[in-house]
């Protein structure tokens, strides 16, 4: 399954979450992403990295890592951090609550350590801007055999 069966799903998880579009934020994946952010809270999906295996009459398996990258303000601002916090447990809940993303891929957890699964609250820039945001790193697993031609 290519990224665009599976990454729909994750946004509307995502948009799910309270305080993200709740009010007037907003969610954004890799072809939809703003030339600047103007609404807050607003979180943009781009897959990152990944890798592929696949072979003649094998598996056909490919491992995605996307970011999720949550603008909570405008600036980086003390009173900004109460309000970017609870989003980790929020976006955990959210990513667990579906981890097959309604069976478009095989697993979307967090990535695992070395790696860690969120970086922040703090300053994250966007085109010429600092805002205060969280990242999110998820690996996405899809099972991806019969859907192109493997040949020798």
């Amino acid at each position: 399954m290519p990224i665009d069966d599976w990454m729909p799903t994750l946004k509307i998880n995502m948009e799910a979450i309270a305080g993200i579009t709740g009010g007037a934020g907003q969610v954004h994946k890799y072809d939809e992403l703003p030339a600047t952010i103007i609404v807050f809270p607003t979180m943009l999906m781009v897959p990152t990295g990944g890798d592929q295996e696949y072979s003649l009459g094998g598996p056909a398996i490919a491992h995605h890592v996307v970011q999720l990258t949550l603008y909570v303000a405008n600036q980086v601002l003390p009173e900004a951090y109460a309000v970017a916090v609870p989003f980790i447990e929020l976006v955990r809940n959210a990513l667990a609550a579906d981890i097959q993303l309604g069976a478009n891929c095989e697993y979307c957890l967090p990535v695992t350590a070395p790696s860690p699964f969120y970086e922040g609250p703090g300053a994250i820039e966007y085109g010429d801007k600092t805002h205060l945001g969280i990242i999110f790193r998820v690996l996405v697993k899809e099972n991806e055999s019969g859907t192109f031609a493997v040949a020798a």
